[in-house]
């Protein structure tokens, strides 16, 4: 493939949602959240006949951009047989494709207890909901299965019985499908498929064994994922990522600023809004000089005296005696002050040269990691986050605006595989479910 014909994720936002259903193989989605995932697949051939969400409102939001599919709401674990006679109400077809995407909240590396194996299945139950898959594909005999997690799910080690051994959840993952799949996994980054964004995830594909595309897969080395078009240190035909700068520049937001209601929202988007700070907070953003890529940790000017040089670390000013109120600090019981303790990725801007660093749940916490627009005095809007998970704008919001669950527009945001990369891996499945394995299209195993 020529750098000219390398597909932009940018067009892919503005496409049309699809009319025309014909041609299109049966899916389902399971942990479904939003549905967010799920629009790359179906841009690439594929009909969600069923979802399955356990959060009312996630499945809300779900059924309204679905609605020819069925939606379960529940936790699967008490769902599954509901899940599996309304596919087969559906149709007699075999699902060509089952998408899991469990919560990664129990495995992710900002959860505390990362890294504690005892008892992992009692103190985080979240850790094997992906098991909770097994019994719908073992029922349904789907011909591919799509895993979407954090890295981690690739090493974290379960119970998944009191009286039995701990063992990785990919594994007693894969005992539970049995010999009729082959499980082929590897960790993707979003960056190399231009995503604008620093996103790496595992991605799990188990194909069954009697499709003629496996014996191909094995032979030649080759991963059921498509080919990176992009890289940090492009080779070949590969384009370098794309950075947060090049993104915005093409996207032509309305400036925002954190200083007032008035100036944090855009008359014209709905979801182009941030929060407003008071004095304190604005000044601990604004005070963090634009594509620096600094903290507020950092922010050395005393705002009391003019002294331009406090050193980090400080939580009052040394010559005057005046706090710091442009740094992160928080006042203790007793009556003093101190820095809030947190990592040097918190209070951050993120870097304008850099794809944007992962979007998540809590992209207006100014405490999490890069949360800080690169050159505005704010943090990101919902349609700037929805944008760089590459969110198509046909995407329906209308419910979570009109009730006013726009937090929950971040959250599902935060959660989501890109759909750009969905469709990108939608078309590679299709093909590889075609017999054809093209090995110039698809990832090489490492």
């Amino acid at each position: 493939m020529s750098r000219s014909q390398i597909p932009s994720a940018r067009s892919f936002l503005f496409r049309e949602r699809e009319s025309d259903q014909s041609n299109k193989l049966p899916a389902i989605s399971l942990f479904a959240g939003a549905g967010l995932s799920d629009l790359g697949y179906g841009a690439a051939g594929f009909e969600f006949l069923m979802h399955s969400e356990l959060e009312p409102n996630r499945a809300e939001l779900c059924a309204r951009n679905f609605p020819d599919s069925t939606c379960v709401i529940g936790n699967l674990w008490g769902t599954w047989e509901e899940v599996v006679s309304g596919y087969q109400e559906r149709t007699e077809e075999l699902p060509a494709l089952i998408n899991v995407t469990p919560p990664c909240q129990g495995l992710s590396s900002s959860n505390p207890s990362r890294g504690k194996v005892a008892d992992a299945s009692t103190s985080d139950g979240r850790n094997l909901l992906l098991l909770a898959s097994v019994p719908v594909i073992n029922e349904l005999k789907p011909r591919i299965v799509v895993v979407e997690n954090v890295p981690q799910v690739l090493q974290r080690v379960v119970r998944v019985k009191e009286n039995e051994a701990p063992c990785k959840v990919v594994e007693a993952f894969e005992r539970g499908l049995g010999w009729e799949y082959r499980i082929f996994s590897n960790l993707v980054q979003m960056a190399d498929h231009g995503v604008p964004q620093d996103r790496s995830r595992a991605i799990l594909v188990a194909i069954r064994v009697d499709e003629l595309c496996v014996k191909q897969l094995e032979d030649e080395h080759l991963l059921p994922l498509p080919r990176p078009t992009h890289a940090q240190v492009p080779e070949d035909s590969q384009l370098p990522w794309v950075t947060l700068e090049e993104w915005f520049n093409q996207m032509d937001y309305p400036t925002l600023d954190a200083k007032s209601p008035e100036l944090a929202r855009s008359d014209s988007d709905p979801l182009h809004f941030v929060p407003s700070y008071e004095r304190e907070r604005y000044l601990m953003v604004a005070d963090v000089p634009a594509r620096s890529g600094r903290n507020a940790y950092q922010n050395s000017k005393c705002h009391e005296c003019g002294r331009e040089r406090v050193p980090e670390g400080e939580v009052r000013c040394p010559t005057c005696g005046a706090l710091m109120r442009n740094r992160p600090y928080l006042k203790e019981k007793n009556g003093t002050y101190r820095l809030i303790k947190g990592f040097k990725s918190s209070y951050r801007r993120m870097y304008h040269d850099r794809p944007a660093p992962t979007i998540t749940t809590a992209s207006s916490h100014l405490g999490s990691d890069y949360k800080i627009h690169p050159w505005e005095n704010r943090v990101l809007s919902i349609r700037e986050c929805a944008d760089l998970q590459t969110v198509p704008r046909f995407y329906d919001w209308q419910w979570a605006v009109e009730t006013r669950h726009t937090y929950l527009a971040r959250q599902v945001i935060g959660e989501a595989l890109p759909p750009w990369f969905t469709f990108l891996h939608g078309q590679v499945l299709r093909k590889l479910l075609d017999g054809e394995v093209d090995p110039d299209q698809l990832a090489r195993a490492p």
